[in-house]
């Protein structure tokens, strides 16, 4: 470039540099990424929207965005939620005949989309841009969810035990497989491994609620 100005000819160090670092920083995404991964397959692109099921279907759920307190709608099972990437935490209540109510906390989760790439924490701008991705949640998606409803009341006690260690296991199952990217790449994500399993130790909780408070079918009483 014989004519270039010294200003331009000042800048082309620096853009060449600033383009280096950006690549670098989608590589990076992209190794960490697959060491999240693990050779699993990537998800399919976020639609905007999930799927709310519940287990029985036809249960009434109304849901809640945690962060604001605003009112998500209100939908019968199953159904399509519309969801905006977030870092919204989204409550729904659901009820339904025989059943306990039960409440289920949807939370976005890492995107590990092809087209989706979280920053990585190195070069000039790394803090800026993963602070926007942490606080926009640009980088986040909601899956599809399933609530789970206890019968209301169980035939038994052992009926009712029994009910409440399988969920509790299928809890911690259902979690494993995140707090297990977590760990393997945490730059690849952007809940730490703790979080997730701060996460469970609330779902087990609430889980621990419901059974205290779920109700055995009274036996019936015999006559002499």
């Amino acid at each position: 470039m014989p004519h270039a100005t010294p200003a331009i000819r000042r800048a082309l160090p620096l853009a060449a540099g600033l383009a280096g670092l950006l690549a670098l920083a989608g590589c990076g995404s992209a190794v960490s990424d697959n060491t999240a991964l693990a050779g699993a397959s990537r998800p399919a692109p976020y639609p905007g929207s999930i799927t709310l099921a519940s287990e029985p279907p036809g249960a009434s759920c109304v849901l809640t965005n945690t962060a604001t307190q605003a009112a998500v709608g209100t939908v019968t099972t199953p159904a399509q939620v519309t969801l905006p990437r977030s870092t919204a935490i989204i409550e729904a209540r659901c009820t339904a005949a025989g059943r306990m109510e039960t409440v289920a906390m949807i939370r976005p989760i890492r995107d590990f989309a092809p087209d989706i790439h979280h920053p990585q924490p190195t070069g000039p701008t790394a803090v800026v841009q993963v602070a926007d991705a942490v606080r926009t949640g640009r980088t986040r998606r909601y899956e599809n969810t399933t609530v789970v409803m206890p019968p209301s009341p169980f035939a038994s006690a052992e009926a009712r035990d029994a009910w409440f260690a399988d969920r509790a296991q299928a809890i911690r199952a259902g979690a494993a497989a995140g707090i297990a990217q977590a760990e393997r790449a945490p730059q690849a994500t952007i809940d730490t491994a703790e979080t997730l399993r701060g996460y469970v130790a609330e779902d087990l909780a609430r889980l621990d609620q419901q059974k205290a408070a779920a109700t055995v079918e009274s036996a019936p009483v015999r006559r002499r």
